[in-house]
């Protein structure tokens, strides 16, 4: 039997989106669906997700983009800090 393949976050992210770009509405509906429109356009415009939030042109109403590398990043990060809580606590 071959070597299993192991797939790194913004792989299954890629995979799952089947692009580098995701709309930023994509991603709320996944991990943030508590947060209104109103909201998620306030947090992106002043950068407080975790992640970088970006525009392909200069309109009011175009939408804001998310990296898979960067959304998979912020995700390894929030696992790992929850993972090393969990072995603290259970030791």
């Amino acid at each position: 039997m071959g070597a299993a393949i192991q797939l790194s976050t913004s792989d299954y992210l890629f995979m799952k989106y089947r692009s580098m770009t995701v709309l930023l509405d994509e991603v709320v509906r996944e991990y943030y669906p508590h947060l209104s429109k109103v909201k998620v356009l306030e947090k992106a415009r002043n950068q407080e997700f975790p992640f970088s939030c970006f525009k392909l042109d200069k309109s009011q109403k175009a939408p804001y983009f998310v990296h898979v590398q960067d959304l998979a990043k912020v995700l390894d990060q929030q696992y790992t800090l929850a993972h090393q809580d969990h072995v603290t606590f259970h030791r």
